[in-house]
Order: C-alpha cells, then structure tokens, then sequence
C-alpha cells in the first residue's frame, strides 16, 4: 500500500511538472517570445518587451460590467487561451507567474497612481512587480500602459531609457507619514520629470489587491467604470482606443479618427488588437 501511494504521488508531480510546461510554452507562445528563456537580465527584458506588444493595456470587461477576478486560471485562459488583455492586477499577476516559472525571484508590490491634481490613488490601486536579477532589483510593469518597455533598475537618480523615453526611480517620497519611491518619466513638452505612482518593495499576495480590484470594476470614481480603453504599442508610436476615438501615435503625433458604432468598434479590436470581444446585450430588469 505505501508503495503504490508513493507511485501515484509520483504521478501526480509529473502531471503537475508537465502541466506548468506546456503551459509556460503556451504563454511563450502567446506573446511571440522564440529562444532560450532563462533567468536572466536579458531574457526578462526580451520577456517584457513581447508581452507588451503582443498583449493589450484593456479594460473591456469592466466597462461591460463583466467581472474580473483575481484568479490566476481564470486570468490565464483570458489572456493566454482567448487572447484577451486586461489591466494590471491581471496583467502583472500572471507574468509574475511566468517569471517565477522560469526561475526568476518576483514579488508582487502595490503602487498609488498619480492623480490629475497632484496626489496619488490608495493603497493596492496599483499592481506592479520586483524582481531580483544579478544582486540588482528591477521595477518590471506590464499593465501600465504607455510605460517603460523595458527593467527599470531600482537605482534612485539614474536616468534610464526604454529607447522611447526617459525614466528615473526616486526615493524619500513621504505620504501621510509612509515612506515610498518615486517612478518618474519624462515630459518633453514641459521639459521635467513628472511622477506616474508611488510604490514599495514590501511583497504581497494576489487577493491583498482583492479590495482594490473590487474598487476599480465597481465605484463611479474609477476611470475603468467610466472610460473604455485598449492600447498596444506599435513599431512606429502606439495605437489606443479610448471610448468613441481610435488613436494611432506616429512618431509622437497623434491621429484621431472617431469610431462610428459598436460594430465598428469590434472591427477595429480584430484588426489592430487580434481580439474577438462580443459586446454583451444589457442586462433588462423587469419594472
């Protein structure tokens, strides 16, 4: 009896082994990632670089009041299986998993967005990611947006370029007596750095964002509730749909063009973001 139960355990991790690779070679697949995948500096550059472009900044599910949920399998086939985007908890969640897949030491960390009128969104309003490579800590964000295309080394006062743009991490940021560090990117127009969130190395789990998830795909104050939006990089600027508008950024100039209907809308998700989304009928209740 005890050695059959040790064969069936056996069993088991191989299952579980085999699962996580075909799996891992299926995200590798998802965001066109070819070669060696180590756990390197390079190779989480190369790693961020890809997942950037092949996998949308989306918020479709919200503003159809679709729910997200913090759960690594539901995310994972969203994202992998129905080639879908999403934003940050779901993003950075599952490409911490990827990256402690292949070895990699990850953490997720809570940031606060910086607001329009100069202060920062709460605790847990932002997910992003630190990982340890070469005794160097690295700020790594694939549910941003328009951000760094690349690491950002934790160095406070380094200027550091994503071949687009200008970036520095700062640090001694003090908010209601808490301490943080600053991630900053550079504005051309106005010739300053100006900050994008405040944020901590303290590791946490995925269902310490629950709150906040919760938060962002329900209050009215949520820009997610109120603004639909999906964005991608390009080789030449960014292509981004922000409710009726698409946006394609050439060589920093933008061109608007106004989308006609829902219809129109979905084309150009197929088109430009490779993504099938059904637009759900409303929901009617009875009076």
């Amino acid at each position: 009896m005890r050695h059959y139960f040790c064969i069936v355990q056996i069993i088991l991790e191989i299952n579980r082994t085999y699962l996580m690779i075909i799996e891992t070679n299926r995200f590798l697949e998802r965001i066109n990632y070819s070669g060696k995948a180590a756990s390197d500096l390079l190779t989480l550059q190369k790693l961020q670089r890809q997942h950037i472009f092949n996998v949308p900044f989306e918020n479709l599910d919200i503003y159809y009041k679709i729910p997200v949920l913090l759960d690594l399998r539901t995310i994972y086939n969203k994202v992998v299986i129905n080639n879908r985007g999403g934003y940050c908890y779901e993003l950075n969640s599952l490409f911490c998993e990827l990256l402690r897949s292949l070895g990699f030491t990850v953490s997720m960390i809570s940031g606060r967005v910086t607001s329009a009128k100069g202060g920062y969104g709460h605790e847990f309003d932002h997910m992003a990611l630190a990982v340890e490579v070469a005794d160097t800590k690295w700020l790594v964000d694939v549910g941003f947006g328009d951000f760094s295309l690349k690491p950002l080394a934790v160095d406070c006062g380094r200027v550091q370029s994503d071949g687009r743009n200008k970036y520095r991490i700062m640090d001694n940021i003090y908010v209601n007596g808490k301490k943080y560090m600053s991630v900053e990117k550079w504005n051309e127009g106005r010739k300053i750095f100006q900050p994008e969130y405040i944020f901590t190395l303290i590791p946490h789990k995925l269902q310490d964002f629950a709150d906040m998830n919760d938060y962002q795909q329900t209050s009215p104050d949520s820009a997610f509730v109120r603004s639909l939006m999906c964005s991608l990089p390009t080789a030449e600027g960014r292509i981004s749909v922000v409710n009726n508008r698409i946006v394609k950024t050439i060589d920093g100039i933008k061109y608007p063009q106004t989308i006609k209907s829902d219809i129109h809308r979905q084309s150009i998700f197929r088109k430009y973001f490779n993504i099938n989304f059904e637009i759900p009928e409303p929901i009617l209740v009875e009076r």
